[in-house]
Order: C-alpha cells, then structure tokens, then sequence
C-alpha cells in the first residue's frame, strides 16, 4: 500500500484506483499524480526488443524520431544557441548525434542500460557517460530528459540532481507522458496505455509536474504538449511530413498531445528533498 505521494509526502493520503498487471495504481487526490505501488525494475531496460532498441537501420530510427528531436533541439536553441548539453537517460543515442552533427552542439549522453549504450556506440559511434548523476563530473548549460521521470521511484530526487548537474541560471528541458492526452481521454485511464507497470512507475498531471519543477528550483518558461509519433497518420504522410505536422500542431493547441513538454530555468541551487516515510510497506 502506498502512503504517500511522489511529488510531496505532506500531500493527502494517496488513493487505491484498480490493479494494472498485478500491481495496485494509486493516485494523489492532492496533485493527482498516478502511481504504481512496485519498486524499479533495471533488468526490462537491458532487453533487445526494448523499444529504443527495436529498429534495425538509422532510416528506420529517423522515421520514429527525427520530426522529435528536431523540435525539441530548435526549441533548446532559442533559450540558449550554444549550450553544453547533458540527455538524461540518452536511450537509443540519435538526440545526442542530431544535437552534435545537426545542431552543432557540445553534447553527452548519460544511460544506465548496458544494451542501450552499447546499441547507441554501434549505431551511431557514440559513447555514452555511464552509471547516474552522481558520478557525472561539472555542470552543464542545458540538461534533457526525455520520458525518464515516469520511470523513476524517486522523481523528486532525480529533479534535484538534475538541479546541481546544471550552471547558475541554466536550463532544464524534459518530457514525460500527458494524463489529459486525447489517448487517456479516450480510453480511460486504466486502459491508457501508459499505465504499465513495472515500465512506468510515477506519471504526472500538469499540476503535480508543475509543483515538482518548483519544489526543486525550477521555473517553467515554456508548456506545451507533443504528438509526435502519429502511427495512423505516418502511413499516409507526405515526404514533407504534413500531415504529421498537422496533427502535431492541432493536438498542441489544445494541451491534448502525448506527452508534456516544458523548458525550465534554473532560478536557485536544487535542494535534495526533504526524506519521506517509505512510500510503501508490504
């Protein structure tokens, strides 16, 4: 059973909403984070047919996530044009090699998976900084970390971490899956797809994202929300892409789009949170 929130221990009493493969999802009836009652899982990151690792040229992983990474790197680059840059979690490695061979960015890949640093040095020759935040030496002008958070059993801590890796005044830029997305409303949310344990283990409301950046020293200078893979879409798209970029651009205007998206400044030094009583108890 789950006795306190991610985000805040001093947040009400999380609450039992349905089982999901076994595991029991709770929810914040404070901030309305969505969790699941299990512990991190390392051994499903190591797996071939994971799925940053499933595709078998560079064509294939451009098509997946080229339209993606561009972007974000464009949005990076108008809060700061020549930043140094840290990915958190650098999966497959293509926003690392796009950021340095396209964007002319100084840029390092952080991965704790053996599978996916090794698939990231034979795919795309590069060679990934390993183990976690701790062990990364200096600070760095921008850090990036794409749908990582959901993974974490302790958000909070990897935020703060991510604060002290990161130069005075320095950006923060991350991605993280959408519970008011067109799919959840759709479906239900105990048939979003997100909900997928042990795969995720935390998922955030606009609300509960927001209190998490400005508990850990973060100001948000930019929201919005991304659809980027559009699987119905890609198969009848044009080469320019259109009609991706259309969907892309309806769903954003509406914050319906599959993940959050927020560009954040580093407004004061990241204090580790406060410790908390255990989550969960067996």
């Amino acid at each position: 059973m789950l006795h306190n929130c991610a985000v805040h221990a001093e947040h009400a009493v999380p609450r039992f909403a349905f089982p999901k493969g076994g595991v029991d999802i709770y929810t914040c009836p404070t901030c309305g984070c969505i969790m699941a009652d299990l512990d991190f899982v390392p051994e499903q990151y190591e797996a071939a047919a994971y799925y940053t690792m499933a595709f078998k040229s560079k064509a294939e992983i451009e098509g997946e996530w080229g339209f993606r990474w561009r972007y974000i790197l464009r949005a990076i680059k108008r809060h700061n044009p020549t930043p140094r840059v840290l990915d958190v979690g650098a999966g497959n490695g293509y926003f690392v090699s796009l950021a340095r061979t396209e964007f002319g960015l100084d840029a390092d890949g952080l991965e704790i998976s053996d599978a996916e640093a090794a698939y990231a040095l034979k795919m795309f020759g590069i060679d990934f900084l390993r183990g976690d935040l701790a062990s990364v030496a200096g600070r760095y002008d921008v850090i990036t970390s794409f749908n990582v958070l959901e993974h974490v059993q302790e958000p909070m801590a990897l935020l703060a971490q991510m604060g002290e890796r990161l130069s005075p005044g320095g950006h923060l830029v991350l991605t993280t899956p959408n519970p008011t997305c067109i799919h959840r409303r759709l479906r239900g949310l105990n048939r979003w797809s997100m909900v997928c344990p042990p795969h995720h283990i935390n998922l955030f409301t606009r609300d509960a994202l927001e209190e998490s950046l400005a508990r850990t020293g973060f100001e948000i200078l930019e929201y919005g929300t991304l659809s980027t893979y559009i699987n119905a879409v890609r198969k009848i798209d044009t080469q320019s892409l259109m009609l991706r970029r259309a969907a892309f651009q309806a769903l954003k205007s509406v914050n319906l789009g599959a993940d959050h998206f927020v560009v954040c400044r580093k407004t004061k030094e990241s204090v580790p949170p406060r410790a908390s009583p255990a989550r969960g108890s067996s």
